[in-house]
């Protein structure tokens, strides 16, 4: 143990722990306790209790409790040595001596010689953005972005002069060695190793805090002309990239109190949100997300929520969808906020207001619609190969959800989403998850949806009297034919049609089976073969397809005198004139996915165009309805 057990027991009872945990939270007296609400759960009545005498704190909510270690080791986020010396430094208290070998004390010593080298540059990046005259122009940057002055300070806010040896020689006159500095992180060797010069040179400098609120790292953004954009300190004994989350010292109360978090990915998309009054967001800080940083979130939440709001753009989407697998994997349930007209958080709570970014967080999509928006885009889904690859761009995150009963419900928004049997994908789920696989193969992907009424009514139109095909195939061309659940029937009853053959249980059966065999293998944009050889087999149906086929024909009797004829005539043009209207709805649908994707990449004048599409394509389905009605 690196601390003597006798010390660490002098330590928790000299330490007064109702001072240590007013520190977090306002506690009131009654009788010989104080009460606070918890500060690990929501609540409105206290039920949070410390007890001075017993030197022991419990929540009869929550049923959180213990010493003042352990309160500490929970609201920092802290380990148990840490916990020690926080509660040491809060009550006044000598540290005492660690039991540890050289090899580890060596270690301590060089993280200690790094943080202090960081308290002094953290200072000096402070004082050169507020008083030096090469500061203005950061000063300038800072105020055109809508940081207020407040947060400058909270934050600490600096800029590092545009010099090679400013810092350093700053470090030294405050008595730092050569090797210290070499090792902050704060400079960069030179290539021909003689010496090194200062790392941040021209930059609005970001201190990045751990969960305490030291000084562990920078980032540094340059001003004007220059690459990289932003530079980050590398890793040092004292940090290490991936383990720590821009603002979770300031963002950890908000999250625990409300109950989930909001994850950006820059400094300016943490602080302006924050600074507006949203207390429970934090930064990824441009890395991609780990395992370390969702263990950190996990350990504020008792029911972990997130809602992920990446930058709309390509790298945006892409770093979104590998935070979402990381966030599954340990058990949070995650939505996905995508901001309009392609801004980031910064920009839209500047140009809108904090207002109406809360009101959009109250519409961020469940994770499987986000995914399942994106995999229809991508994914042609009116035949089976583009189902099934809908299917397996979404089956990985569904089979990591740990709750079986979410993962049932996420399958069946799946299946509604993509129009497919859910009991097929609960099913190949299931065996996903049992045999750790991620995808479903084309065959498993029925193409023999539900007929609609109006398909229905125009398929036993057409058995009825095939006289009527030469009119209603020319409504019905491969585009409409696309988009109808019962396509494998229109393409054989047109196929028999153009070859002349009678519309008879086996010739119909053999048409349907080679469509649905075509289906099968069509590609994920629909594409069977350029140049199909002509084929002659013979597919047999499944029980399904078969069945489907005889109760059409049953239902289709050819008509007896002139009245019943008239009669499957107007059945026909009604059923033509829905599926017309499913036309235009889906182009409808696909002109809207083009407008939100163009505003998601801020291409206003092309979802402009969109929309206008849109508009000419409502006018022109009312202008026939009109003469539709005129002509009945």
């Amino acid at each position: 143990m690196p601390f003597p057990q006798r010390a660490i027991d002098d330590i928790r009872s000299q330490a007064d722990i109702v001072r240590v945990i007013s520190d977090y939270v306002t506690l009131k007296k009654r009788g010989s306790t104080f009460v606070a609400c918890c500060p690990f759960h929501q609540e409105k009545t206290p039920s949070f209790n410390v007890h001075p005498g017993k030197q022991v704190f419990k929540c009869f909510g929550c049923n959180v409790g213990g010493n003042v270690f352990s309160f500490v080791m929970k609201a920092d986020n802290a380990s148990f040595m840490d916990a020690v010396r926080i509660v040491a430094d809060k009550c006044g208290l000598a540290m005492p001596v660690e039991e540890r070998t050289p090899d580890a004390r060596q270690a301590e010593a060089e993280r200690d010689r790094v943080l202090q080298l960081n308290e002094w540059a953290a200072e000096f990046f402070e004082n050169q953005l507020e008083l030096s005259n090469e500061g203005r122009i950061a000063r300038e940057y800072l105020e055109g972005r809508g940081i207020e002055r407040e947060t400058v300070k909270a934050m600490r806010l600096g800029y590092s002069p545009d010099s090679w040896d400013s810092l350093t020689n700053f470090l030294r006159q405050r008595g730092a060695s050569n090797s210290d500095i070499e090792r902050s992180g704060l400079v960069t060797l030179k290539e021909n190793g003689g010496g090194f010069y200062d790392r941040f040179r021209g930059r609005v400098m970001f201190p990045i805090s751990d969960a305490q609120g030291r000084t562990v790292a920078f980032g540094g953004r340059v001003l004007g002309e220059g690459e990289p954009k932003y530079l980050n300190s590398p890793e040092t004994s004292l940090y290490v990239k991936g383990r720590h989350l821009y603002g979770m010292n300031l963002a950890k109360e908000g999250i625990r109190k409300l109950g989930y978090v909001i994850l950006v990915e820059g400094y300016l998309d943490f602080l302006i949100p924050f600074q507006a009054g949203i207390p429970n967001i934090v930064a990824s800080l441009g890395t991609a997300l780990t395992e370390a940083q969702v263990r950190q979130l996990r350990r504020y939440l008792d029911n972990p929520r997130v809602v992920v709001n990446f930058d709309a753009d390509r790298a945006g989407q892409a770093a979104t969808r590998r935070s979402l697998e990381m966030f599954l994997l340990h058990g949070f349930k995650v939505n996905v906020l995508t901001l309009p007209e392609g801004k980031d958080p910064d920009g839209f709570v500047r140009a809108n207001g904090v207002g109406a970014y809360r009101d959009l967080l109250k519409t961020s999509q469940p994770l499987i619609d986000y995914l399942a928006n994106i995999a229809l885009f991508e994914h042609d889904v009116r035949n089976p190969a583009g189902k099934a690859a809908a299917v397996n761009a979404v089956l990985p995150y569904l089979v990591r959800i740990k709750d079986s009963i979410e993962r049932n419900t996420a399958a069946e928004r799946l299946a509604d989403r993509l129009k497919l049997d859910d009991k097929l994908i609960r099913e190949e789920l299931r065996r996903a998850a049992v045999e750790q696989r991620a995808e479903i193969t084309v065959e498993r992907v029925t193409v023999s949806d539900s007929l609609t009424h109006a398909e229905r009514q125009v398929l036993t139109a057409l058995l009825a009297r095939p006289d009527l095909c030469g009119e209603a195939f020319e409504s019905l061309d491969d585009e409409l034919i696309g988009i109808l659940g019962g396509r494998v029937f229109f393409h054989a009853l047109r196929d028999l049609y153009r070859s002349r053959q009678p519309f008879e249980y086996q010739e119909l059966c053999a048409a349907v089976g080679k469509r649905h065999h075509s289906e099968a293998l069509a590609g994920k944009n629909g594409q069977i073969d350029f140049f199909p050889e002509p084929d002659s087999r013979v597919y047999a149906l499944d029980a399904e397809l078969e069945n489907m086929v005889a109760a059409l024909l049953l239902e289709s009797d050819h008509p007896e005198d002139q009245e019943a004829s008239e009669k499957v005539q107007v059945n026909l043009r009604s059923g033509l004139d829905a599926l017309e209207r499913r036309r235009t709805d889906y182009r409808s649908s696909q002109l809207h996915a083009k407008v939100q994707m163009a505003d998601r990449a801020g291409d206003q004048e092309t979802a402009l165009q969109h929309a206008s599409d849109k508009l000419a394509l409502r006018r022109q389905e009312l202008a026939a309805r009109i003469e539709r009605m005129r002509r009945n």
